[in-house]
């Protein structure tokens, strides 16, 4: 297990564009058939019943997936499971979040659940994002609507969407640097329109299976955690759990699309050096914040660029999150 970061969905994703915080904001100007072709296949990933198999590239990882969803009386259930090397599998069902891996010890690792973006996507809109239409291709034998969604301040990543022209289903996803570089890809190869029967876990029974409830963050929360957030950003949920003795609380926050967590744990330990790990569209920052008898033990993970995840974590509300934490203990 990672020593200091476990890494999931966003557990799972680095970026290498580096671009200096403070650039001047630049206005967006979207196409509204553009929007409303996103809006569409945010609502049908969500509301439709399908599966497919598909492709999903990071960096020098290729690997082979395997994605259900359904819908039973408004009660989403999505399930990926990895077909190539390891096996391991992430779904979501309701209101909670589950992972199934081989053993205990097993380094967590997810990949984007493709049906797993947010069903009304004003928060999109409202984010510094220029969203475009751009050509027709064919994809998984299916006739696919380019959406491009550049970001327009440095702050997040770009994307392209190939929206599938008679369901509007997500059948190809890339992630984009400020280079235009891709550092995340999947795309759908087979894709079945109709109810689904998922079984979560499979049925295996040597897998160690994880679940975690998403909770409000509101219910946690009574203050801002960050002095200063990129623009379009907000908490949507935040999580008490237990690592060992130590108590930990992770705050997630998305602009729509990008998302990053961060991961809070008072130590009695001595303050480490500051860490930095990319991979793929995600960066994991490491900072530890001095205290009397130990340190404030700071995590962030996410699809940033790595100068604004630096600028969030030095934006924290250092004894806010010391109070938080502390009355948990």
């Amino acid at each position: 297990r990672a020593d200091r970061v476990v890494l999931s969905r966003s557990v799972v994703w680095l970026l290498c564009a580096l671009l200096a915080f403070g650039s001047p904001h630049v206005q967006a100007i979207s196409s509204e058939p553009a929007k409303e072709k996103l809006r569409s296949m945010a609502q049908a990933v969500r509301a439709m019943s399908y599966s497919g198999k598909l492709v999903y590239q990071r960096a020098d990882v290729l690997v082979n997936l395997a994605f259900q969803h359904d819908v039973v009386n408004g009660k989403e259930t999505a399930r990926l499971r990895r077909l190539s090397g390891q096996a391991l599998e992430r779904a979501q069902s309701g209101s909670s979040l589950i992972e199934a891996t081989p053993g205990p010890n097993v380094l967590r690792q997810g990949y984007p659940l493709p049906g797993m973006i947010n069903s009304e996507p004003r928060q999109i809109f409202e984010a510094p994002y220029q969203i475009m239409l751009g050509g027709v291709e064919r994809i998984a034998d299916r006739s696919a609507q380019l959406v491009l969604v550049e970001s327009m301040d440095g702050h997040r990543h770009s994307y392209k969407f190939w929206v599938d022209e008679e369901t509007s289903l997500l059948l190809r996803s890339q992630t984009l640097n400020a280079e235009s570089q891709t550092l995340e890809q999947f795309e759908f190869s087979e894709l079945t329109v109709g109810p689904q029967s998922v079984e979560i876990a499979g049925g295996q029974e040597s897998f160690q299976v994880k679940v975690y409830p998403i909770t409000e963050p509101g219910a946690v929360l009574q203050f801002s955690p960050a002095s200063w957030l990129p623009s379009g950003y907000q908490l949507v949920s935040a999580l008490p759990s237990r690592a060992g003795s130590q108590r930990v609380y992770t705050l997630v926050y998305t602009d729509g699309l990008g998302s990053f967590s961060i991961f809070l744990e008072l130590t009695s330990a001595r303050p480490d050096a500051d860490m930095q790990a990319i991979l793929g569209p995600t960066v994991a920052l490491g900072k530890d914040y001095a205290l009397s008898g130990g340190a404030l033990r700071v995590t962030l993970v996410g699809e940033i660029p790595p100068e604004t995840g630096k600028t969030i974590i030095d934006a924290l509300d250092v004894d806010g999150l010391k109070g938080l934490l502390s009355r948990s203990q």
